[in-house]
């Protein structure tokens, strides 16, 4: 992912269904607008556990 330019912000969990195991996801994400502050929250807001990893 960092090859291609993506910078991880954050990672999350949550349940997977239908066993009900909890995963843990990293966001990685792409600006194509050139803001490189801004960050996409929908699955950091929405997770009941969120973290960021260190040199992730």
């Amino acid at each position: 992912m960092k090859k291609a330019g993506m910078r991880y912000q954050y990672s999350y969990e949550e349940q997977w269904q239908p066993k009900n195991i909890p995963v843990v996801f990293r966001m990685y994400q792409l600006n194509l607008q050139g803001d490189e502050s801004f960050v996409y929250r929908k699955y950091k807001d929405k997770a009941p556990a969120w973290f960021v990893e260190p040199d992730a």
